[in-house]
């Protein structure tokens, strides 16, 4: 197979196959690349060597803010899943090295599957298939907040106190930085969830962006959820804040074919053994302000980022969330 990436400033074949060779990975054989797909913060490429298939992290051309420490931070979490119940790729190596790359990178265990994004697969096409897919999901998830990440050495990964109470200064403190458009509505987006933080909640592990393009799932029945990728921004905090933010948005795209959040939130308190915790309004209000922050991140990124087009549909998208968690909110 020809190196597609080729020419790639951000992947050196030569510096990352000697890499390679010195951690014993594969040593002296073909290394062969090609990119898989340049996200948001990271750009990653499959690696082929030996018989053997890695995925490459790497933060993009031009990098968010503390990109690199988050693969330490993913490389860290993915380490401490190791043995699990929880779906993951197995972490393999972790390069801090900036003469090999140019920057942090890390090396994980390449697993075949799929985005659950519909329309899915053609074998996909029963209640029975749809109620396993979407049922696997919520149970991969649950397996993550049932992680003991105190006993795998995660303690220090968040800080859980006063988790709520710092949700909206962050947010509002991260827009501002932005110094972009006015976003009508998002200030009394933040008065309201400041008067209706929950009063508990037991902290679990917090994968922070579980959806479907984060997600691979199995080619065959019985579906199941092969692994859970992008764990850069995982914490230790509240978990029914990922589950609001995986049915916020799922269940508009799945649409009636598909189990509905009732359903979903039903299956999640049996797979975790938990009572089920009713309406998640301040949850799903949330998760949509903090999305439409981070996404007009992005958008206000772009316009200052000569490598990159204008990413219009970002900051679209932002209006799309706020104007979602001005509807959960009402008129209250």
């Amino acid at each position: 197979m020809a190196n597609s990436a080729a020419g790639d400033p951000l992947v050196n074949v030569g510096a990352l196959g000697r890499w390679m060779d010195s951690r014993s990975l594969a040593p002296g054989e073909e290394l062969t690349i090609s990119p898989i797909r340049e996200g948001t913060s990271n750009a990653m490429y499959l690696l082929e060597r030996g018989g053997e298939r890695y995925v490459l992290r790497r933060p993009t051309r031009v990098a968010v803010q503390r990109a690199e420490e988050g693969l330490v931070r993913e490389f860290r979490i993915l380490t401490a899943l190791g043995g699990s119940a929880v779906p993951h790729p197995a972490a393999v190596a972790l390069c801090e090295d900036q003469s090999v790359l140019g920057s942090t990178f890390l090396l994980m265990e390449h697993v075949a599957g799929f985005n659950p994004m519909p329309p899915l697969a053609p074998t996909i096409n029963t209640p029975a298939a749809r109620g396993q897919t979407a049922f696997a999901m919520v149970d991969a998830l649950a397996a993550i907040h049932k992680f003991d990440w105190r006993g795998r050495g995660l303690a220090d990964l968040g800080r859980p106190d006063g988790f709520h109470e710092r949700q909206v200064a962050r947010w509002t403190t991260q827009l501002a930085s932005y110094e972009g458009r006015e976003m009508p509505g998002i200030d009394r987006v933040a008065s309201w969830l400041e008067q209706q933080l929950p009063s508990h909640f037991e902290p679990s592990l917090m994968h922070g962006d579980f959806h479907m393009f984060n997600l691979l799932v199995t080619e065959e029945a019985p579906y199941r959820v092969a692994a859970v990728v992008d764990w850069e921004t995982a914490t230790i905090g509240d978990p029914l804040l990922d589950l609001a933010g995986f049915c916020e948005i799922w269940c508009p795209i799945a649409g009636a074919d598909w189990p509905d959040r009732s359903a979903l939130q039903a299956r999640y308190c049996e797979a975790r053994g938990i009572d089920d915790p009713g309406e998640l309004r301040y949850y799903n209000a949330l998760y949509n302000f903090r999305m439409a922050v981070l996404l007009e991140g992005i958008h206000q990124r772009s316009l200052r980022d000569p490598t990159r087009p204008d990413m219009v549909e970002m900051g679209d998208r932002a209006t799309v969330n706020l104007d979602r968690a001005l509807a959960v909110i009402g008129s209250t």
